[in-house]
């Protein structure tokens, strides 16, 4: 969703790029069959895909989520008006910001952020210890509310299977957005101003979900976004901790230096805040049930020029809804196509 509105814009890339083979666990390409099989047939029979039916199988699963891309966009549309026109919501109070939702720590933060003074900032990151409001349960009740509705919804992402997208819910206008506007703006600018940061101007919002029998985990990915805000909403679980990496594109500056990770335990109602492009995964919970919201933050004056999913000029095609970020036709054309 852009944030002062407009034409939305994906990259063709989005159709054929960073597929997720589940069962896999891995993320992988598909111009042709033959540039597939060459690129990753042995590497998949080393993780396990060792006869030709299940060789076919994954065919199978790439074509059925190409399909599923080239539907998304007007599928996402049509979905988000009839949801705006028969949504019954269950906590309506909730649906517009207030500063009541928010935590008082987070204010000092801001008012750091917008004083442009980075230790300042960084002390008051450090200095974390609000309160937790009601506003967490509220959410999670408002989500599963929605998920219970009937007609189909929309996967949140790629990679989960269970979310929903709070865009398509409805959700964004009044909430979402004052949330980036007012109060992570600044603090993007000051925390990312190399990954821009500082020209944030739309965003991707969702829920993500997992609980013991249906997705336990999240696989290393880097997301599309310069910056991602993730929001643990409960704190009826175990384990799933989140563990970063490396930035994706970035390979000559870690050669030699081996693969370094570092583990953040995720506490309800705080906000982990990190550059998109940084590789990160969800470990396994252990048990009970896991609600995250995520807000993927982007920026047309960086993505404009280049994909941050290709790394390459985008190839851009317009779409009702869902765009991701891109605000103009690229006179380039994308490698990747």
């Amino acid at each position: 969703m852009l944030l002062k509105g407009g034409q939305e814009y994906i990259c063709s890339c989005f159709f054929k790029r960073n597929i997720f083979l589940k069962r896999y666990k891995m993320h992988v390409t598909f111009e042709s069959q033959d540039q597939f099989q060459d690129q990753y047939r042995q590497l998949l029979r080393m993780k396990g895909c060792a006869t030709e039916k299940q060789y076919k199988d994954v065919l199978e699963q790439i074509t059925s989520e190409i399909e599923r891309r080239r539907a998304l966009h007007k599928l996402t549309a049509d979905r988000t008006q009839r949801f705006k026109d028969t949504y019954i919501k269950l906590h309506p109070d909730i649906w517009i910001l207030k500063e009541p939702f928010l935590d008082s720590r987070f204010f000092s933060i801001v008012a750091d952020a917008q004083s442009k003074s980075l230790d300042n900032l960084l002390f008051s990151i450090l200095d974390n210890s609000g309160n937790i409001t009601d506003m967490c349960k509220l959410l999670i009740e408002e989500i599963e509310n929605f998920e219970s509705s009937p007609h189909a919804k929309t996967r949140p992402n790629t990679m989960n299977e269970y979310g929903v997208s709070l865009d398509e819910m409805g959700l964004s206008q009044g909430l979402i957005l004052p949330l980036i506007q007012k109060y992570l703006l600044p603090i993007c600018a000051s925390l990312f101003p190399s990954w821009g940061g500082g020209t944030i101007d739309s965003f991707k919002a969702f829920s993500v979900k997992y609980e013991m029998g249906n997705d336990l985990q999240l696989a290393t990915h880097y997301d599309n976004a310069e910056v991602t805000i993730n929001i643990n909403l409960g704190d009826k679980y175990e384990g799933g901790n989140l563990q970063f990496g490396r930035i994706f594109g970035d390979e000559e500056e870690y050669e030699g230096k081996g693969e370094e990770s570092y583990t953040c335990d995720h506490k309800k109602g705080h906000g982990i805040l990190h550059c998109g492009r940084r590789m990160h995964s969800a470990l396994p919970i252990t048990q009970g049930m896991r609600t995250n919201l995520v807000i993927w933050m982007r920026s047309s004056t960086v993505r404009n020029t280049q994909c941050p999913m290709c790394l390459s000029h985008p190839s851009l095609h317009e779409v009702p809804a869902e765009g991701e970020g891109f605000t103009i036709q690229s006179p380039w054309s994308c490698s990747c196509t």
